[in-house]
C-alpha cells in the first residue's frame, strides 16, 4: 500500500492485540475541529502514539512518537541515543511552565520514527516496524532512567 486509512491502520493493531506473543493495546482519538487522528498504544508497558500524516481518508506516512523525562542531561542522553540507533531519532524538548517562569520549564525527551508508506508497505512490515520501534523504547528507557555519559565517564570510584 502506498496510503492507509484508520480502518486499514486499526485492522493491522488488531493484529497486534490478537497476538497471544505480545501485549498490545490501543486507542484511536479524533479531534473533531481538524480532523487529525492520534492513535494512543501501549505494548509491554510501553507507551507511544501513532499519528497518520497526510490528508485523510489516505494517509502517506505515519509519525510514531514517545516521550521520556529527562531527569539527567537531555542533550548528552539524545546524543547517546543518536549514536546508538539509526532506526528513530530524539530530540529535547522544553515544556514551558504555565506560570512563565523560566526556572519552572522542563525538559523531556521525544524519541521520533517516520513511517513511510510510498512504494508499497504490507500490513506485515507496519506490524514488524511497530514490534522493532517497541523494542527500541524498551532499549530507550534504560538509557534515559540510567546514569549519563557524563556521569560514567571518569568516574573511579
Amino acid at each position: 500500500m502506498s496510503a492507509i486509512t484508520i480502518d486499514e491502520l486499526t485492522d493491522v493493531l488488531m493484529n497486534l492485540v490478537e497476538d497471544d506473543s505480545i501485549e498490545f493495546e490501543y486507542e484511536i482519538h479524533e479531534d473533531t475541529e481538524t480532523g487529525y487522528f492520534t492513535i494512543e498504544c501501549k505494548m509491554f508497558d510501553t507507551e507511544f502514539l501513532i499519528m497518520p500524516l497526510g490528508g485523510g481518508p489516505f494517509y502517506d506516512d505515519l509519525l510514531l512518537t514517545a516521550f521520556f523525562s529527562a531527569y539527567l542531561d537531555p542533550e548528552v542522553l539524545c546524543t547517546e541515543f543518536n549514536s546508538r540507533h539509526k532506526f528513530a531519532s530524539a530530540v529535547p524538548i522544553t515544556v514551558e511552565s504555565d506560570d512563565g517562569d523560566d526556572e519552572d520549564d522542563r525538559q523531556i525527551i521525544e524519541v521520533e520514527k517516520l513511517v513511510l508508506l510510498q512504494g508499497g508497505v504490507t500490513d506485515e512490515h507496519l506490524e514488524a516496524t511497530i514490534k522493532l520501534w517497541t523494542g527500541m523504547l524498551m532499549h530507550a528507557e534504560q538509557l534515559f532512567e540510567g546514569p549519563t555519559v557524563e556521569a560514567t565517564d571518569g568516574d573511579d570510584d
